[in-house]
């Protein structure tokens, strides 16, 4: 007979006290007490409650399928809760080495950065959510170190494709473009119909404003992967899982200040956009724009 399920075990035990009992009331009569059909229910209860209890344990549900842990990441970079994470808002957010900052302002597409909406996980890996309401996401931008030169990278899973998940790289060059900075992006849009990552980036022009190159667009997989943005002599290039998807040079953006020379920010935000990315205003309503980064390079 199987292992009897704990919680029968004082039913049992009630039954066999009643049996004790019984005996002891035949005995001064006397009389033969026939206990062979008691005992033949209680052996039959007992096999109904062990398959009960087997039956019972093989219907719960196995867990579901675990995230990718952010702790599998390729060498050279760190889970994103090695770095100090700090509100936008917070005193010594920007001194430190190895600042992660939580925006907390409007940026220049329009989303407000909102730390309720960074949901850091046990894994060390970080969500970042995009909300209608106000239209506020979670932002993150690493403080320090600042990207120049040689390449940067994060691992990144789009959780949910509703909105611009972007991967970016800025510096706010007011003093050459009127406000307007130097950006290396990926950024998620549809076009078509279809999912894709619009990469390209924008350099200062002389007397103010910027020169955008055109976009090369890449398919959006499911699941975890690495993007790469290098910064070298005279090209700026971007790669998905090791493989160059896109490269671009002065002749990318004719008329622009080629600038090599000044440092730039990181940033990860989930975005609003207008009509260029793609997305609609039901899409945005959906909140549904999610994006997980699990490491960073830098």
């Amino acid at each position: 007979m199987g292992n009897i399920d704990p919680d029968m075990q004082p039913i049992l035990d009630g039954i066999a006290g009643r049996l004790a009992a019984l005996e002891e009331v035949a005995r001064p009569t006397r009389e033969a007490v026939d206990l062979g059909p008691l005992t033949t229910r209680v052996v039959k209860l007992e096999a109904a409650f062990s398959a009960m209890a087997a039956a019972l344990a093989d219907s719960v549900q196995p867990e579901t399928e675990p995230e990718a842990p952010a702790d599998a990441l390729p060498e050279g970079y760190r889970v994103m809760s090695a770095l100090a994470r700090k509100r936008g808002d917070e005193a010594g957010a920007w001194g430190a080495t190895n600042n992660i900052v939580m925006t907390t302002w409007r940026g220049g597409a329009g989303t407000t950065g909102d730390p309720s909406l960074c949901d850091w996980r046990m894994d060390g890996s970080v969500a970042l959510s995009y909300r209608n309401d106000g239209r506020r996401s979670g932002v993150l931008q690493v403080a320090n170190p600042k990207f120049s030169s040689g390449r940067i990278g994060a691992m990144i899973e789009v959780l949910g494709a509703n909105a611009v998940c972007a991967f970016f790289t800025y510096r706010d060059d007011t003093e050459k473009s009127g406000g307007k900075g130097k950006e290396f992006d990926f950024e998620l849009i549809k076009r078509n119909g279809e999912v894709v990552w619009a990469i390209g980036i924008h350099m200062p022009k002389p007397g103010g404003g910027v020169v955008s190159s055109e976009k090369v667009y890449a398919p959006l997989k499911a699941g975890v992967h690495q993007y790469e943005i290098e910064h070298g002599d005279g090209f700026v290039a971007f790669y998905i899982d090791g493989e160059r998807v896109a490269k671009f040079t002065p002749a990318d953006v004719p008329g622009a200040t080629w600038d090599l020379g000044h440092e730039m920010q990181s940033l990860f935000s989930v975005e609003w956009h207008q009509g260029w990315a793609g997305w609609s205003e039901a899409d945005y309503a959906t909140n549904q724009g999610k994006m997980r980064v699990l490491g960073y390079k830098g």
